[in-house]
């Protein structure tokens, strides 16, 4: 690779929910600092409820590292500092191949979970322009390794989430949710996922309460009804399950105080189960002491996540070492552009001329067949050059080629942009 690929950060695996929260919420903040670092040529930052990653271009490996894990420490709470250092480095080839693993599902906390090609798909969106020519070419090397994984093999052929196994959960310990209501809290991507697989489940009464006021907007294209702000507690009394998936829209507090459950379940005798998918926690883990409420979060969800089959996984795996070869292959012979890209203009000048020529002494359908012959010979020639620079820049021989070029033409090689 001519530039350098780093991806580092922390997961699941590693890290508690609580701190993945915490460093979910810097960021945007990160982003914006790392958006004026001049040692960076690229950036991207993945945020999800499994992991906070960031993957970096830059000239330099140690100056660039440095600066791109002191912007995280720096915009962390003092006392949440210390996660820094245990994130995990990936440089070079170990980001590629971490990043397709991550992309089709290998390292989640649901393996084969159907969300992440999106969040990834998100990430480098969100990142536009900044994301840099080698870091778009690897996401978007990741997301074709995922759909070739979800295509080809029985990972995640269920369509699992972390937000069907926990509706499996609910299923397994209460009821069935077809023919049952549904309250969610949120309107992000997050619900429109939680939705599709109630209504998949059968559920007939799905509401929606949106503490940001997008209820009637989310219902306007989803088979929901929205409830009014000050309708929140009587929808709580009325529905069988509730699911807070807003991302902790709260600014203090959470969004689902004890107070607020234990009032609106006052007499009921049925226990209501409260599956909170958000990251920073929508609910009071308070309300898990409710005698009413069933309290069902991340860390449970991911405690019951099922096993995937071993050979769904081998198969998965094999096709992540196929995308991985595939990307280095082609970027270590991008080296050679810059060497077939000075050959050619080189050769081009010759033919122009000669084409300028025969256009002033020839008609025009006779200079127009010269022209074509002279592009057809020049390509032909050239094509065997092109294909063997390409091989030397994978074998790390260009040099000697670039030499060549310029001992027997003259042609200067100008590094690529």
């Amino acid at each position: 690779m001519s530039v350098p690929l780093t991806a580092v950060g922390i997961s699941h695996h590693l890290a508690p929910l609580d701190d993945l929260a915490e460093l979910s919420k810097i960021a945007e903040a990160v982003t914006g600092v790392l958006d004026a670092e001049p040692r960076l040529l690229g950036c991207v930052v993945l945020s999800t409820c499994n992991r906070f990653e960031v993957y970096f271009e830059a000239d330099s490996f140690h100056g660039s590292l440095e600066a791109v894990l002191a912007t995280i420490g720096t915009a962390l709470p003092a006392g949440s500092r210390a996660i820094v250092d245990e994130f995990e480095i990936y440089p070079g080839q170990a980001a590629v191949q971490h990043l397709l693993e991550v992309t089709a599902g290998l390292d989640s906390m649901v393996i084969g979970e159907a969300e992440i090609i999106g969040q990834v798909r998100e990430a480098l969106a969100a990142a536009g322009s900044r994301s840099g020519a080698s870091l778009t070419r690897l996401f978007h090397a990741a997301l074709t390794t995922a759909k070739a994984v979800t295509a080809g093999t029985d990972l995640g052929a269920a369509g699992r989430s972390i937000a069907t196994v926990g509706l499996e959960l609910v299923e397994k310990r209460h009821f069935p949710l077809a023919g049952r209501s549904a309250l969610l809290i949120g309107t992000g991507s997050y619900a429109r996922v939680v939705t599709a697989a109630l209504v998949r489940r059968g559920c007939t009464d799905v509401t929606v309460y949106s503490p940001t006021g997008r209820a009637e907007q989310f219902a306007a294209t989803h088979p929901v009804q929205p409830v009014p702000e000050e309708g929140l507690g009587e929808a709580i009394a009325a529905t069988d399950l509730l699911v807070a998936c807003s991302g902790g829209a709260a600014t203090t507090g959470s969004l689902i105080g004890t107070g607020l459950l234990a009032s609106a379940r006052a007499g009921l005798i049925a226990v209501l189960p409260v599956l909170d998918l958000s990251l920073t926690g929508d609910v009071d883990p308070e309300a898990s002491n409710l005698l009413g409420v069933d309290l069902i979060d991340l860390e449970e969800i991911g405690a019951h996540a099922p096993a995937e089959q071993a050979a769904a996984v081998l198969a998965a795996r094999d096709l992540v070492s196929r995308g991985v070869d595939t990307y280095l292959h082609l970027e270590q012979g991008r080296a050679a552009t810059p060497a077939v890209t000075a050959m050619r203009a080189h050769v081009s000048q010759f033919i122009e001329r000669e084409i300028e020529s025969a256009n002033r002494r020839y008609d025009a359908e006779t200079a127009a067949a010269v022209a074509r012959s002279l592009r057809r010979v020049s390509n032909a020639l050239l094509h065997t050059p092109s294909l063997r620079a390409a091989e030397l820049a994978r074998s790390g021989e260009l040099a000697d080629y670039s030499h060549a070029l310029q001992t027997l033409f003259g042609i200067e090689i100008k590094a690529e942009a």
